[in-house]
């Protein structure tokens, strides 16, 4: 609701203490409290519970109003933590009553989904199964040849790789619908990591090209079974999806420009991409293009893009393989007329035999081979899980990272024994399983024994086809994956992610592969240090007529006190961001210097603050000593159980602090700890235990005290371990030498 202007009173103009004009004096501080905060009428202890009259030596301790109904943490733990009537929790995965081979067999489910789902196949899984196996088949067939072509292997390296990977894969992973196999993405990564290991082009040495791959394989197959082992499926959680999105936008146009040598029909040597979209410009320019090479790829890639927009517009159901009309298409046309363009040839039928690829020499070569592997499977990982989180979350049920690292790892060390180059997840592919109704990873299977009939039998029927129309195959693939309206919807919600988008792309687009991934996941990390070490930090007010206190940036009419500070720190405090966090309360405390007089209580709302380390200890305990030192009371409010775990196993929970300082809400801390001076800690004492935390039943410590809290609340301190907390050495109280107090 709009804010109504006051007549009587000026404009706020305060930054700290949005209710008070800063050049008007402030009234009393009791004054304030009285009208802002009134007092709840309290019902009158009972007779029984009051304390023993005391000596007229003795100093009689002045209890907070109501100080005696207020429930802590330890009381609450005690009436609500322990005792018969707490039931344990049991662990669903835990049962006492399996025997050791129910236990074996519950851990194999875990490692071999197929125990999980082959208990349950029925007709209608391999209905589905069979159909979207035999579809996903022949859509894989020409995208398998024109993938090969971006690792510079022969095109039957992508059967390869379309055979014997899909074999393993079902039985080790979690996801019921993702189909792995060649994959554009990784084939350029792949291709990009083998160029800076072997010295020479594919065309100059292709054996030892084709072996460095092969290895490559290997090895990055070894290195994903590692990291599945070691648990380390959550890294992927370490790129932001806006690295993400520019890397993969940027790895888009880099694949399209290394199908230029295709499309134009003439040779345009590999660089970086502005590099070759300099070289292509200029081979158009020079008029070295080929004309008809031109002709076919976009002749090509208009059947598919027609066909596919059709099939999406009238025949949803039934997919009507565009890339396969296209390759039969060009081929019987390549094979009846000369079109004047490159042909792929003689394509060697028959299954792979299994082959040990050649291993370096020297340390140096590992070195390189285990980088770029690393890469390689990280890259190849990324881009499977992303597509099974989505699957499985449409389909809902469970999948887990690790086994998926494994059973990736498992097809690209088996695939690379059998001449296939690193394997990842389809995107494209995987759609067309879940729309037709794959419902288990056999479909896999199914589409293995198709390729193998095509490795047979069908291999002489391709020797026509055009390279130019595997280029088309590529283009319509990579254009959904170049995405710069993200890039527009990050500018408009998140200029940090904006910024990450900018700098992956750039990066990659710039240099290559490798170092837009290792750039993009430094941004993404910096971007997570950054913002944990500087997270948000919030002065609190209370809004008018409640008890709901808000960011007083947030809610301009919110009320503050002009000694007190209600501080939240949205972080748990750890070694990167507790100097931050000790700064922020000090520039805030001196901005309460400049417009009021000294402060006199610091509350902290820790519901944000779940866990502290030694590091952030040091750095908060010098703060609390430094603030009692100037007579300003620190009053911890909502603190979380780790928290106060770690602030027991520091000492400082009972030495420093106490539990009459900790409150379980803010209106607790307002009203009844800002209405004292400073008190020094008061130790819990666990002996005690009451029947109730309500003011209606108090516990053997009497009234003015809380069920386990010692009653001394004068201005002594009440244990000598707490000296340290500055009080001089007259024992004068806090808050005095004319300190106003609220």
């Amino acid at each position: 609701e709009p804010r109504r202007k006051s007549r009587r009173h000026p404009p706020v103009s305060s930054p700290v203490f949005p209710c008070l004009h800063p050049l008007t004096p402030p009234p009393p501080a009791g004054a304030i409290l009285s009208f802002l905060f009134p007092r709840p009428k309290l019902a009158p202890a009972p007779a029984a519970a009051q304390p023993p009259a005391m000596a007229s030596s003795e100093m009689q301790p002045v209890a907070p109003h109501h100080q005696h109904s207020r429930p802590t943490e330890a009381s609450l733990r005690r009436a609500y933590g322990e005792g018969n009537h707490v039931t344990p929790l049991v662990d669903p995965d835990d049962d006492p009553g399996l025997t050791k081979v129910q236990r074996v067999l519950k851990a194999a489910k875990g490692k071999v989904p197929l125990l999980t789902w082959g208990r349950t196949y029925g007709r209608e899984d391999l209905k589905g199964d069979l159909i979207s196996g035999l579809t996903v088949a022949v859509v894989l067939i020409p995208q398998a040849i024109a993938y090969a072509l971006l690792v510079e292997l022969p095109p039957v390296y992508g059967l390869y790789t379309s055979f014997v990977p899909l074999l393993v894969y079902p039985f080790l992973g979690t996801s019921r619908q993702m189909c792995i196999g060649p994959f554009a993405l990784v084939s350029l990564v792949v291709a990009n990591v083998v160029s800076g290991i072997v010295p020479t082009e594919p065309d100059v040495d292709l054996d030892a090209y084709v072996g460095a791959v092969l290895l490559v394989t290997v090895l990055t197959g070894l290195v994903q079974i590692l990291m599945g082992t070691l648990g380390l499926g959550m890294i992927s959680s370490f790129l932001a999806g806006s690295c993400i999105s520019g890397f993969t936008t940027a790895v888009a146009l880099i694949i399209i420009a290394s199908q230029l040598k295709y499309f134009l029909g003439a040779a345009v040597p590999k660089a970086s991409l502005p590099v070759t979209i300099y070289r292509g410009i200029e081979v158009v320019v020079t008029g070295r293009a080929n004309g008809w090479a031109v002709l076919v790829t976009i002749g090509a890639f208009c059947i598919i893009m027609g066909l596919k927009n059709a099939g999406r517009r009238f025949c949803k159901k039934i997919p009507l393989f565009e890339q396969l009309v296209a390759v039969i298409f060009f081929t019987g046309l390549a094979a009846g007329v000369d079109l004047g363009v490159e042909v792929i040839g003689e394509i060697p039928a028959g299954l792979p035999v299994p082959t040990l690829p050649a291993f370096p020499s020297t340390l140096g070569e590992w070195g390189l081979y285990l980088q770029g592997s690393a890469v390689v499977a990280f890259t190849s990982f990324l881009v499977s899980m992303s597509i099974v989180k989505v699957f499985a979350a449409k389909h809902q049920y469970a999948t887990d990272a690790n086994q998926e690292l494994v059973a990736l790892g498992a097809a690209n060390v088996v695939g690379g024994l059998f001449r296939a180059y690193p394997s990842s997840g389809s995107f494209s592919r995987t759609a067309i399983v879940s729309s037709l109704g794959g419902r288990t990873p056999l479909h896999g299977v199914v589409q293995a024994v198709v390729i193998a009939l095509v490795l047979l039998v069908l291999t002489p029927l391709f020797e026509t086809l055009p390279y130019a129309v595997l280029a088309a195959i590529i283009f319509a693939a990579l254009q959904s994956l170049v995405d710069f309206s993200t890039a527009v919807k990050l500018w408009k919600s998140s200029r940090p992610d904006f910024f990450l988008w900018v700098i992956a792309f750039i990066a990659t687009a710039i240099f290559d592969v490798q170092v837009g991934l290792i750039v993009s996941m430094i941004a993404s990390l910096g971007l997570l240090v950054l913002r944990t070490s500087r997270p948000r930090t919030v002065v609190l007010g209370r809004l008018p007529g409640t008890d709901i206190y808000r960011d007083v940036r947030r809610y301009p009419s919110a009320q503050t006190l002009p000694h007190l500070l209600l501080f939240r720190f949205d972080s748990p405090l750890h070694f990167a961001n507790a100097d931050y966090f000790a700064a922020s309360v000090r520039q805030r405390l001196r901005a309460m210097l400049k417009v009021f007089d000294d402060p006199t209580h610091f509350v902290l709302d820790c519901s944000s603050i779940h866990t502290i380390d030694s590091s952030a200890h040091d750095v908060f305990v010098d703060l609390v000593k430094e603030l009692h030192k100037a007579r300003v009371a620190v009053l911890l409010v909502s603190t979380r159980a780790p928290f106060r775990d770690a602030l027991t196993r520091f000492g400082t929970y009972d030495n420093l602090i106490g539990e009459n300082n900790m409150f379980l809400t803010l209106k607790d801390a307002v009203d009844v700890g800002c209405a004292v001076p400073m008190q020094p800690p008061v130790r819990r004492e666990m002996n005690a235990v009451p029947s109730a935390v309500d003011g209606d039943h108090l516990s053997e410590s009497g009234p003015g005290s809380v069920a386990g809290e010692s009653p001394h609340l004068g201005p002594g301190p009440a244990d000598p371990s707490i000296d340290h907390i500055g009080l001089d050495a007259e024992g004068d109280a806090p808050g005095g030498r004319g300190r106003r107090s609220t």
